[in-house]
C-alpha cells in the first residue's frame, strides 16, 4: 500500500459512519492491477436496489484526497456524502472512484482506449485500453461483488475531464447509467472545431486538438480515427432515433463554474446543454444558465457541493439547490 493511500485512508477512518476501502483489479484489458477506491455507506449490506455512484476524475485518489489542491478545508466529497446517509438526506449506497490515469497522474487515459505512445516505464497504464477494462470488466466486477445494487439506479458523476468520461460513457452506453453528471466538464467541439476561434485547420480546438497532456491517448499528431471515435458530441448530433429512446432515459445534470468564459469551460457546458435540449433529452437542472453558482470555481471545494446536490437531488431523499448547499457550507464553517 502507498503512502498516500495509507495517509487517505487513515484520514478517514475516524471521520466515516461508513467505510472507505482501496481495492485492485487485475485487468486483462490493461495488463496490470489497477487500483480504485469504494466507499461503503452503513447499511449497504442490508439494502435492496441500493444505487451504486461512479466518480471520476483521473487518478482514483482525487474525490478522497484532502490536500488535492488546496481548498478542501474540512472534508472530503466522500465525507459530504456519509453525513448526508447519516442524516437521513441519502439513501445507503456504494460509491466506486475508478483510477483511469498513469499512477503519477501526469498522463490520462481519459477513460479511452489509448490511440498514442507513452514511456514503457510509465506506471498504471499498461496497455492503455482503459474503455475496455471499465466497461468490460470494472462495472461488471463491482455489480458481481455487490449484488445489493442490481437493482437500483446506476449513477455517475465527473468534474473537469472526468465530466468527459461521463459525457462519454453517457453517449457510448445509452441507458446504463440513470443519471450523468457532469462538472465544468471538458467537453468536445462538433468535429474539434472550437466556434469562438478564427484558427484554420483540421482541430481547431486547442485543448483537444493540442494539448500535449493528450498526446498519449489521442496520439501526436492527432490521429483522426481516435478523434471522431471518442467524440461524444460528434455522437450526440448524429444519434438515429433508436439511440435517442436509449439516451432519453438517463437524466444529465451539467454545471459549470461562473467565470471561465471563453478561456474554460463555460461555453462548453453552454453548447451541451443547448445540444440535449435540442435532442429533448431531460436535464437534471431545467433548462436554466449551467453556472451552478455565482462563486463556482473550478476547484475540487466546488466539484464536492455539486456532488453533493447531484444526489441529493437525482435521488430525491430532500429536494435542494446549489444555494441551499452553499448556505449550508456557510452555516457550518
Amino acid at each position: 500500500m502507498s503512502d498516500s493511500t495509507s495517509r487517505i485512508l487513515a484520514w478517514h477512518r475516524d471521520r466515516l459512519y461508513g467505510r472507505l476501502r482501496a481495492q485492485h483489479f487485475r485487468s486483462r484489458a490493461l495488463g496490470i492491477e489497477k487500483p480504485y477506491y469504494v466507499y461503503e455507506a452503513p447499511g449497504l449490506s442490508q439494502a435492496t436496489a441500493a444505487p451504486v455512484v461512479y466518480l471520476f476524475r483521473g487518478h482514483e485518489r482525487e474525490w478522497v484526497n484532502m490536500e488535492e489542491d488546496g481548498s478542501r478545508n474540512r472534508s472530503t466529497a466522500i465525507q459530504d456524502i456519509d453525513v448526508r446517509i447519516r442524516e437521513g438526506l441519502l439513501p445507503p449506497m456504494l460509491v466506486v472512484m475508478p483510477g483511469l490515469n498513469s499512477a503519477n497522474n501526469h498522463v490520462p487515459s481519459l477513460g479511452i482506449d489509448m490511440a498514442g505512445s507513452w514511456s514503457t516505464t510509465l506506471d498504471g497504464l499498461g496497455r492503455g485500453r482503459f474503455w475496455t477494462y471499465l466497461t468490460d470488466e470494472l462495472l461488471p466486477a463491482v455489480a458481481d461483488d455487490y449484488p445489493q445494487t442490481e437493482q437500483g439506479p446506476r449513477l455517475m458523476a465527473g468534474f473537469s475531464l472526468g465530466g468527459y468520461t461521463v459525457h462519454l460513457l453517457a453517449l457510448k452506453r445509452p441507458g446504463l447509467f440513470t443519471h450523468a453528471a457532469m462538472y465544468d466538464g471538458t467537453f468536445m467541439w462538433p468535429g474539434h472545431q472550437d466556434p469562438r476561434t478564427d484558427r484554420r485547420g483540421r482541430y481547431t480546438d486547442r485543448i483537444w486538438g493540442g494539448a500535449e497532456i493528450f498526446d498519449a491517448a489521442l496520439g501526436s499528431p492527432r490521429k483522426p480515427a481516435a478523434m471522431q471515435q471518442w467524440n461524444p458530441t460528434d455522437m450526440l448530433m448524429a444519434a438515429s432515433p433508436d439511440a435517442l429512446a436509449k439516451l432519453r432515459t438517463t437524466t444529465y445534470w451539467v454545471a459549470c463554474a461562473s467565470s471561465d468564459g471563453r478561456k474554460g469551460n463555460l461555453d462548453r457546458a453552454r453548447f451541451v446543454v443547448e445540444q440535449l435540449q435540442a435532442h429533448n433529452l431531460p436535464l437534471g437542472f431545467g433548462d436554466d444558465d449551467p453556472i451552478f453558482h455565482p462563486a463556482a470555481a473550478h476547484t475540487w471545494h466546488w466539484a464536492d457541493r455539486f456532488v453533493v446536490t447531484f444526489l441529493q437531488r437525482a435521488l430525491r431523499q430532500r429536494p435542494t439547490s446549489a444555494e441551499d448547499v452553499a448556505t449550508q457550507e456557510g452555516k457550518q464553517s
